[in-house]
């Protein structure tokens, strides 16, 4: 499974994976035109500030269908760590094949490159599947952050390489 760089011409896709991701969460209540413009305008910004789309990467089938998103970058200071991934999404049906674990070590990789030495995440309180994930991960349970959100920690990112 390819995982490239995403682009701003990717924004309309990221949107439908991160719609469908998260669509049976009541605390989602994002439409897939609001998820695309906040994408395009996430992927414009990391185009201007570097050479490159540097945190942002997209998962694809090899028939160029987008199955995966991760989104990271420097964490919110309230987290105390380092690094925090922003966004991470798989469609449905292609979740439990490896594509998430793939996604955030491919972050992680970014994010160590660039000398980020710990990671955070946060996700929904009520998403069992993703804190378990987390768990199997290596991640571990460091708080809460209203409203409705937990977050797991990795104080040294390279435990996900």
């Amino acid at each position: 499974m390819p995982i490239r760089y995403a682009h701003p011409s990717d924004a309309d896709v990221m949107a439908e994976v991160t719609c469908a991701a998260f669509a049976e969460f009541e605390d989602f209540d994002v439409t897939r035109e609001q998820s695309a413009a906040n994408w395009r305008r996430n992927l414009v910004g990391e185009a201007a500030e570097r050479p490159r789309p540097h945190h942002t990467r997209i998962a694809e089938l090899p028939d160029g269908t987008v199955i995966g998103l991760v989104m990271a970058g420097p964490a919110d200071p309230e987290l105390g760590l380092d690094a925090e991934i922003y966004a991470l999404a798989v469609r449905p049906g292609h979740q439990g094949h490896g594509h998430g674990r793939a996604l955030l070590r491919a972050a992680a990789a970014d994010l160590s490159a660039d000398g980020f030495g710990s990671l955070a995440i946060r996700v929904l309180a009520v998403n069992e599947r993703a804190r378990r994930f987390y768990t199997s991960l290596g991640g571990v349970l460091a708080g809460e952050v209203p409203p409705g959100e937990v977050f797991y920690s990795w104080p040294e990112i390279t435990a996900l390489l």
